[in-house]
């Protein structure tokens, strides 16, 4: 059975007519693109859905358009929708996607499938779908990792290990249960060209085999999975990369990509009848986060850099918290935000009272997501393993740790075994022994803006529009620095 003649009887109100025409001419595109035009129902198509607005109304307007087909031809494509989760996306985000869900009729719709993504693991989606403990344990060490390799930067700490688990939550879907025929994205044909460009710049930085141009979507992902086995292996050590930084693709088939980015526009103030009030979004207190509407990770870096400002910096928490909030509310305004969600997200940043309440929200978040408490984020923005202990002294002075600095240099060049040492470091960073002693191997990622820096993960970033330089107060220089700040 299909529920679309009840979705379209029911949408088309929240439609602008702009909309419904460019909903119109995508559709005419999209039925010469498939590969089977005699048997519709034999095309499969994978769109992708985050859970935050952009993808809401993504959904929503593909759902449409294979309404739109169906009507005109009595068949239509199979769409299957994929969820990749993680730790960040709280049970909100899965509340949304129901709702949105039910609002397009698609739940026992024989021509939508909808998936969930758990790290390896893909399973149709429930409302309440637990998400394994070995997704959030995987969440958590690559926050810890990539924390105190980059002295927790924003986007390398948070974002660097989710981008590739996203990109590799393409490859299992595509693959899952025979593949599918068509992918569609709402990127421009410029930012697709980028993301090609990105993952060759990415393959030459980490000196990764690049798939043969022919190969299509899946020598893109073969590319990547390349850079994904160089980035963990740096990250972790060699034997520590697990088979979930690993990136699917070996294709089932190899899919076509249909864009609808010339069709219609993101902005959610373009929709906001059709998000608000036919699928009830609704922006959540936590997962409506600086510029992300289904994840509470922005919320973290915001409290990083105000405890980093408190602790490293000697300065104090607020400061920090203000630089961040002028950083991100810019971004919201680049990214098309409605006036009143910019002003909503600067109201919980007004006052000191205001910032006092989102940093108990944060650390309790902090909590709830990564298991990670504010010591073990201090020691992060410290890192003072990295590099045989170059901050090393500095946390334990600053932080007043009573721990002797010369058994603790012993215990991480492995000259001891002290367990009762191990099992207090732990306590204080998050991380097991392993972890420390290969921090304790490893470099500090010196510059996020050094161009020819012969570390490749200094270089990562390096072309990310989500970053900034300001200058700040260093309490402890007693003089003005210039940092970069990054973020979402």
């Amino acid at each position: 059975m299909n529920n679309l003649s009840t979705m379209m009887r029911e949408i088309e109100a929240f439609l602008s007519p702009a909309i419904i025409d460019s909903a119109n001419r995508c559709s005419t595109r999209l039925l010469a693109a498939l590969p089977d035009t005699q048997q519709l129902d034999n095309n499969r198509v994978l769109l992708a859905y985050g859970g935050g607005k952009d993808s809401s109304y993504m959904v929503a307007y593909v759902r449409y358009i294979q309404g739109l087909i169906w009507q005109q031809q009595g068949n239509t494509f199979r769409l299957r929708i994929s969820t990749n989760r993680h730790a960040a996306m709280s049970d909100s985000v899965m509340e949304n996607i129901d709702r949105v869900y039910q609002s397009l009729a698609i739940p026992g719709d024989e021509f939508t499938e909808c998936l969930v993504v758990d790290g390896l693991q893909i399973r149709p989606f429930e409302r309440h779908l637990p998400m394994p403990d070995s997704v959030r344990q995987q969440n958590r060490n690559d926050v810890l990792m990539n924390g105190h390799r980059f002295r927790a930067d924003a986007r390398s700490t948070f974002c660097n290990a989710c981008n590739l688990s996203m990109v590799n939550s393409f490859g299992l879907a595509a693959d899952y249960n025979g593949g599918v025929d068509v992918i569609i994205t709402g990127d421009s044909p410029q930012e697709q060209t980028s993301y090609v460009a990105w993952a060759r710049h990415l393959s030459r930085l980490f000196d990764a085999p690049v798939a043969d141009k022919s190969r299509g979507f899946s020598g893109f992902l073969q590319t990547l999975d390349g850079v994904a086995d160089r980035y963990f292996s740096d990250i972790y050590g060699a034997d520590q990369v697990t088979p979930a930084h690993r990136i699917t693709h070996q294709l089932a088939r190899d899919p076509l990509f249909f864009n609808i980015y010339e069709d219609t526009a993101y902005e959610a103030g373009a929709h906001w009848a059709l998000l608000n009030d036919f699928m009830r979004f609704r922006f959540d207190d936590l997962m409506f986060s600086f510029s992300e509407s289904d994840c509470g990770n922005p919320t973290l870096m915001a409290h990083i850099r105000g405890l980093r400002a408190e602790t490293l910096l000697q300065r104090n928490y607020a400061e920090g918290i203000r630089e961040y909030v002028r950083f991100a509310l810019g971004l919201m305004v680049q990214k098309d935000f409605p006036p009143q969600l910019i002003d909503e997200m600067a109201a919980r940043y007004q006052d000191d009272t205001a910032i006092e309440r989102q940093r108990q929200r944060a650390a309790q978040f902090a909590e709830q997501a990564f298991d990670l408490d504010e010591t073990q984020l201090i020691c992060m923005i410290y890192s003072p393993f990295i590099e045989e202990g170059k901050q090393l002294n500095s946390w334990l002075t600053q932080q007043n740790i009573a721990l002797d600095e010369t058994a603790i240099r012993d215990f991480l060049s492995q000259r001891s075994d002290d367990m009762t040492l191990a099992h207090s470091l732990s306590q204080l960073s998050g991380m097991t022994m392993g972890q420390m002693r290969h921090c304790w191997q490893s470099k500090q990622v010196s510059s996020l803006l050094d161009g020819k820096s012969a570390d490749p993960l200094s270089r990562v970033l390096r072309f990310d529009p989500h970053k900034a330089v300001i200058q700040v107060n260093n309490g402890v220089l007693q003089d003005t620095v210039t940092e970069v700040i990054s973020g979402r």
